[in-house]
């Protein structure tokens, strides 16, 4: 057992939200920029690995000779600057997130002819590719002060609930997403600890054939209806996307286990949380999820602000509910999502399985790690200041997750990787007596959602198109080859 797993057993309820395509510098690379956590925990020298204090951090662009383009501080003072990076960085495992690590579209899988660390060179030469693969970008040369976004760095000015609850309470500035690519496999690592062999959302009818055990499963076995898991969702993306990508879980005996996110806040009110909760943000109609839009237009969304206000939100429904003194909550993000990050992801990940009865997807064999994603832990036992890592050489990833749930409650692994991985226990460090029954408000900057109009007309990501592409097929309809709007997902669901 890791260090601190005797901790597991002071909370009852572990709730995690998942946010989408952040990666840890674009959100919280200045969060010690003026001063220095309170305490580290785990390995490594106790400095706070952000942007500040880093001097020095840059990438070239493609140029002869390169022009090497510097970290900055996002703008944030108007709404358009909240949506960035935009457009879309780049998130495919090749060639994007090979070029943003290593300079190079194609890389060895072998990882010991892969450079350690990783340069992190290349996330310019890519979201340069990325602007110019935009439609809507008309095939002009994307402009310095256009590409220089991608290694932007928001303040805790921009950001306040973030950035605060990481300091009020604990962060990880070394948490890892489990795969160097995109939503559907890292999800899918959160709760069954592989990815049936994906790197990619597409072609997104294979996720039907993911049928590996989730931890789901085994919560529901151990603990019995009601006091297992549940995972909350937002109701206008049609089918929640947890359920799409494990397909076990489409079994009637846990239709009782998805509600709506509208009865997140009761729940915690009444004190009935189970043991384990997972939240998805709203994915496709004006998500609120962070990820980077398509386009900046005058139905701009996308919007950092629009997470702001749902991680307060979950933050204010946990810390006033009933359960409150027995409730960790982690905060966290899928994947990077092609936004710049310097610190380099390790390799030496330990593959799901040895031998795996599933092919592997573009060679790729899972030993090593994505980029970093922001990672925040709130509970009354979590002193403020607080930076951890993992103790041991095997650092935190999403598998982390399930090692700390099959620790709490006597499961069994579900793969190598997660039983590899370590818990979360240690970030629990207040005794009972110091447990902080008094927690800080921490209010949203001010935020004006767009109209039910634009929101409709607003422009699909290539992860939306998969998503509704998947809702689209687990209900017998389809979703059209040039659909490319929100609206068209909504009326190909209301096709006879």
């Amino acid at each position: 057992m890791t260090d601190g797993t005797a901790n597991l057993a002071r909370f009852d309820h572990l709730v995690v939200l998942m946010m989408e395509n952040r990666s840890f510098d674009n959100l919280l690379g200045y969060l010690y920029e003026n001063d220095r956590p309170a305490r580290f925990l785990g390995r490594g020298e106790p400095t706070f690995r952000g942007v500040a204090g880093s001097p020095g951090l840059a990438n070239p662009d493609a140029g002869d000779p390169p022009r090497f383009v510097p970290v900055g501080k996002a703008p944030w003072a108007t709404p358009e600057d909240m949506c960035h990076p935009c457009p879309d960085p780049g998130e495919f495992y090749a060639p994007h997130v090979n070029r943003q690590l290593y300079g190079s579209d194609a890389v060895p899988a072998d990882i010991s002819l892969l450079p350690d660390p990783a340069p992190m060179s290349g996330f310019v030469q890519d979201y340069i590719r990325a602007i110019k693969s935009q439609e809507l970008w008309d095939g002009v040369e994307p402009s310095y002060d256009h590409f220089r976004v991608i290694m932007n760095c928001f303040t805790p000015e921009a950001a306040p609930v973030v950035n605060r609850l990481a300091r009020e309470f604990a962060v990880s500035d070394e948490w890892f997403a489990s795969v160097p690519s995109q939503t559907f496999c890292n999800r899918s690592f959160v709760h069954s600890g592989q990815s049936h062999g994906f790197v990619t959302n597409s072609d997104y009818l294979k996720w039907r054939g993911n049928t590996a055990p989730t931890i789901f499963e085994r919560l529901s076995g151990a603990l019995g209806p009601g006091k297992d898991w549940r995972v909350y969702w937002d109701h206008q993306d049609i089918l929640p996307l947890t359920r799409l990508i494990h397909p076990t879980l489409d079994h009637e005996a846990y239709a009782a286990n998805f509600r709506s996110f509208a009865a997140f806040a009761g729940d915690c009110a009444g004190g009935d949380l189970p043991a384990y909760t997972f939240i998805q943000p709203r994915l496709i109609l004006d998500h609120n999820d962070m990820h980077p839009p398509v386009v900046l237009n005058p139905k701009v969304h996308s919007s950092v602000l629009a997470g702001e206000v749902l991680v307060s939100a979950v933050y204010d429904a946990v810390r006033t509910g009933r359960n409150w003194m027995k409730t960790l909550l982690v905060i966290t993000f899928d994947e990077h999502g092609g936004c710049y990050d310097h610190w380099p992801p390790p390799l030496g990940a330990t593959p799901p399985a040895r031998d795996p009865a599933y092919p592997l997807e573009e060679g790729f064999r899972f030993d090593r790690f994505g980029v970093r994603v922001p990672t925040i832990f709130v509970s009354p036992l979590v002193a403020p200041g607080t930076v951890i890592r993992a103790s041991g050489e095997t650092p935190f990833d999403h598998t982390s997750l399930i090692r700390t749930l099959c620790l709490r409650w006597g499961l069994d692994p579900l793969t190598d990787r997660d039983r590899a991985a370590p818990d979360i226990g240690p970030v629990l460090t207040l005794t009972d007596a110091e447990a902080r029954a008094v927690t800080p408000d921490i209010p949203p900057r001010p935020y004006t959602p767009i109209s039910a109009g634009q929101a409709h007309e607003g422009l699909l990501s290539a992860f939306q198109k998969d998503l509704a592409g998947l809702v689209a097929h687990v209900l017998g309809k389809q979703l059209p080859p040039h659909a490319s709007r929100v609206q068209d997902f909504f009326d190909a669901i209301a096709a006879e």
